[in-house]
């Protein structure tokens, strides 16, 4: 039986294989050998920890590779100054010779590939966990070459585990839809701290359709997003018309029969109708850039219902018919709508 991800994670390992990424994880292949991913991926990790920990004592000294023969970790001691420089009172002062230098550059060189190598394999395994329940037919389209060689050097520099998640998080989209994300967003989020991850993914929750509604602000101090922090985001590229309090945003309908519009917020949708097909909502919102529509937009979140509620409520009060659903994309630019509740003024 196919799992509802198989499809999403094949195309995944089809294009990292292709060009060597992720080589310290076993590609999808885990389900043909009878083993299940996690229990596979289970045992990655744990020697993926072991080598972090040899990773460190190189880079303490405490470790070196055996550059000579093939690479592999030795046991020893700090590496000593190779030869020491007498000066005119008889006083010795240890000089570092040419061998000692070019051993020590060398073997800090290996312990960063490799380290980049654990980071990047890292950020694919969250990948891989965000498609798994993602049954979304894969585009054909394939993941742009720059893209990904831009994606892996990038990755592979982070350590912390929420920007791991991050970095997998952009892959992911990438693989579902190639050109989702620009190199131009990848080196923004090359600056990103962790403080800042952390306030993406808050924000990220009350996303709907592009935007932020500005009318629920009250609703969003009290879930530790103040204004505040609504304007560290325009700062950082991801928000426009915050200090102007707020923009509007338009929407038509998207059907000629009548007027039928989906707002879509991470798994869920508001569908708001109306008999006159020329009706327009318009909603007082902080807008995404194009960035923050592409940084805002990554993994998995899980949206805050009271929050979408409030502005179906907000929504009816301008003469419209609102409905909470369940939304499922199952393509690039469709989805289907299900468990439809009506919301009540």
């Amino acid at each position: 039986m196919e799992l509802p991800g198989e499809k999403l994670i094949i195309k995944l390992w089809e294009a990292l294989t292709e060009k060597g990424i992720g080589s310290l994880l076993s590609p999808w292949q885990i389900k043909r050998e009878g083993r299940a991913r996690n229990e596979v991926r289970r045992e990655e990790l744990l020697t993926i920890a072991q080598v972090e920990l040899e990773v460190a004592d190189i880079r303490a000294g405490r470790k070196r590779f055996d550059l000579p023969g093939s690479v592999r970790l030795i046991s020893g001691t700090t590496v000593r100054p190779a030869t020491a420089h007498v000066d005119d009172t008889g006083h010795a002062e240890p000089t570092l010779g040419f061998r000692t230098v070019a051993t020590l550059a060398l073997s800090n060189s290996a312990a960063d590939a490799v380290r980049g190598e654990i980071n990047t394999s890292k950020a694919v395994i969250f990948a891989e966990d965000i498609l798994s329940n993602d049954s979304q037919i894969p585009p054909e389209r394939p993941i742009d070459e720059d893209w990904l060689f831009t994606w892996r050097d990038l990755a592979g520099k982070v350590s912390a585990e929420d920007l791991q998640r991050l970095w997998g998080g952009i892959l992911a989209g990438e693989v579902k839809s190639p050109g989702t994300f620009s190199i131009r967003t990848l080196e923004f989020l090359r600056g990103l701290s962790k403080l800042d991850a952390e306030q993406i993914g808050q924000l990220a929750r009350y996303v709907v359709e592009g935007c932020i509604i500005r009318s629920q602000s009250q609703y969003l101090e009290t879930h530790d997003i103040p204004f505040s922090k609504i304007l560290a985001m325009q700062d950082l590229g991801l928000l426009s018309g915050v200090e102007a309090l707020g923009l509007t945003r338009q929407y038509r309908t998207a059907t000629p029969n009548k007027f039928l519009v989906a707002l879509r917020s991470h798994g869920k949708a508001l569908l708001v109708e109306n008999a006159d097909a020329t009706k327009e909502l318009s909603l007082a919102a902080y807008l995404l850039t194009s960035v923050g529509a592409q940084v805002l937009g990554l993994g998995s979140f899980e949206p805050d219902i009271e929050y979408l509620r409030l502005t179906g409520k907000e929504i009816i009060g301008k003469g419209f018919t609102v409905q909470l659903a369940d939304w499922k994309p199952i393509s690039e630019k469709q989805g289907q709508c299900s468990n439809a509740e009506k919301i009540d003024a």
